[in-house]
């Protein structure tokens, strides 16, 4: 099946959101490395964040194939409520942009519109075209046939006619 135009737009619009994600992942590593060596138990783990990180590629990558390559309607509601949380998780940031407990900064724009893009990127998944890339509008598509085949009048199908027969 060729992939409509809407897969097409998502599959842009998810890896423009996972490049950003991951150039803020990298300005943001000591800080979260520094976050992580706070905790006693955790100081001696150096392997959790590169482990994680991994983790969270192999996710993307994975919905990312089951969303614009092998359709898979589980993959599709998986990244629109993920989605949906990045949304949440953008209405908290700005909550704490708005109440002066973080500060505005490159990594944080970036992270809002990579939020955006992947939200924009659901977004299609939902849109009407889709549904038949994910073959749920199987029923809809066998309505259609079957009307168009009752539909067909009956004075065009060949009938013998005894009379003229010789």
């Amino acid at each position: 099946m060729v992939r409509p135009d809407t897969i097409v737009r998502y599959e842009r619009l998810y890896w423009a959101a996972f490049a950003l994600d991951s150039i803020v992942t990298a300005m943001t590593w000591t800080q979260r490395e520094a976050i992580v060596t706070a905790y006693p138990v955790l100081a001696k783990a150096t392997w959790i964040l590169p482990t994680f990180q991994a983790i969270g590629i192999s996710v993307t990558v994975l919905l990312w194939y089951f969303t614009a390559r092998a359709p898979s309607v589980v993959a599709k509601w998986v990244v629109v409520i993920l989605a949906a949380l990045a949304v949440l998780g953008a209405v908290q940031a700005l909550g704490s942009l708005a109440t002066g407990s973080a500060t505005l900064g490159t990594a944080s724009i970036l992270s809002l519109i990579a939020n955006a893009l992947y939200v924009a990127a659901a977004v299609y998944l939902l849109k009407p075209t889709s549904k038949a890339w994910f073959g749920q509008d199987a029923a809809a598509e066998a309505d259609e046939t079957f009307v168009a085949h009752t539909d067909t009048p009956t004075d065009t199908h060949p009938v013998i006619d005894k009379e003229n027969v010789r």
